[in-house]
């Protein structure tokens, strides 16, 4: 990323803590919605397998997600799921990928929050000889006197704290817990939140490690708790991160993930468009198979949907073969699926891609065997077609189009159309 992160980016944190305490996730503002069809009584098992666009949940609400049964997903992330959810989950669509996970660098105060994490790294006991103790802490000196008297919080964030990457036993602790999410049968890997190449208390110390920690510290222990991650998770399971807005060029973190989500894509603090897509095109070259990334857009904490915005990601997912698309309300509710399922735009079937994406005239274009995505990235974008489509957004039959600068346009022929 190009710098700290910011309270935004932070907020994710907060979310995840709740959904792991299993306390109701903070409500959100209703969106405004584009007009959708009905969701189905029942979705059909392996009815995903038809949907071109790749699907992230990112921290999913489990409760909604298991609820509303249309909600078909290709990639489900939150910190646990039991058998029967994940039964459930991909009774859908057997080739859901469902990932557990939480953190590396910090916990929250939440009892319950800590309670899970201390009981998945035990084992399932609660009372285990691997246990959150002072000495883990990021600590300062907040009045000078050469005393550590202060526990180490991210800016506007109370309820998180920062723990020192370095310290040995809070390596164990965390390590103990990825390595049990992973090895049970439901999850297909772990998912880590906030790997990030800035510390969050530059000059921190703890009672484990006497020295200060800075930004070269604070990425070496992170490369080597997620050398000890890859070390100890299936080699068939997979290992994802939280990037953030990306992971700087050269950056050691990506040789040990399979992939990396990068968060608040095209919003206020994330990656623009051109990042994300070279973004996505350097997984290829640094990550380990199957190299995901996924462009997870949301509405800056809004609820309200900039839908130039939402069709600029789901197109840009669909301009690579490694990349997924999350969408979500933001920090406040990243997992929601009710009022953030789309059928008009997701159960759309593209069919294969015929080439690679071009870029021309400041537009982006992928050609599929039943439909053509645009972006119209620097300048508008005209399209004419020698059979009529159907513009997606809109639903009108036409044989040209126009995409505005900054917009997308996803046009497919009247087959492509779900029914």
């Amino acid at each position: 990323m190009g710098g700290h992160r910011t309270r935004s980016h932070l907020s994710s944190l907060v979310v995840l803590a709740v959904f792991v305490a299993g306390v109701a996730s903070c409500g959100s503002t209703e969106p405004a919605a584009e007009p959708t069809t009905a969701p189905s009584a029942e979705a059909t098992p392996g009815a995903g397998a038809e949907r071109s666009p790749r699907l992230a949940l990112w921290l999913a609400n489990k409760d909604e997600l298991l609820a509303r049964s249309d909600a078909v997903y290709d990639l489900v992330m939150s910190a646990w799921f039991d058998e029967a959810e994940a039964y459930k989950i991909r009774s859908r669509d057997a080739s859901t990928v469902v990932l557990g996970g939480l953190t590396e660098t910090w916990v929250s105060k939440d009892p319950g929050w800590l309670e899970f994490l201390v009981t998945v790294a035990n084992g399932g006991d609660p009372n285990g000889p691997l246990q959150i103790t002072d000495d883990m802490y990021l600590m300062l000196d907040s009045d000078g006197d050469g005393t550590l008297d202060r526990r180490c919080n991210p800016p506007g964030w109370d309820n998180i704290e920062a723990m020192d990457p370095r310290d040995s036993e809070w390596r164990k602790l965390i390590l103990a817990f990825y390595e049990n999410v992973a090895w049970t049968p439901q999850h297909d890997g772990v998912i880590v939140d906030m790997v990030d190449a800035y510390p969050f208390c530059d000059g921190g110390w703890s009672g484990g490690v006497s020295t200060p920690i800075d930004a070269s510290a604070w990425v070496s222990a992170q490369d080597q708790i997620l050398s000890l991650f890859r070390s100890k998770i299936p080699a068939d399971k997979w290992l994802i991160a939280n990037a953030g807005h990306d992971f700087p060029e050269g950056s050691p973190f990506p040789e040990h993930l399979n992939g990396y989500l990068l968060e608040n894509f095209l919003g206020g603090w994330g990656a623009t468009l051109e990042e994300g897509l070279a973004s996505a095109e350097r997984a290829l070259r640094t990550t380990q198979a199957p190299h995901v990334v996924v462009f997870a857009v949301d509405t800056d904490d809004t609820g309200t949907i900039d839908w130039a915005r939402f069709r600029t990601g789901l197109a840009a997912s669909l301009l690579l073969d490694n990349t997924y698309f999350a969408f979500d309300y933001g920090p406040r509710d990243h997992g929601g699926v009710t009022d953030w399922w789309f059928p008009q735009y997701y159960d759309v079937a593209l069919g294969d891609p015929v080439a690679g994406y071009s870029l021309s005239g400041g537009a982006y274009r992928r050609d599929f065997e039943k439909g053509v995505v645009v972006v119209a990235a620097g300048a508008d974008a005209h399209l004419a077609f020698d059979a009529p489509y159907v513009d997606v957004a809109t639903g009108r039959t036409a044989s040209s189009f126009d995409v505005p600068k900054g917009d997308a346009g996803i046009f497919v022929l009247p087959e492509g159309l779900s029914a």
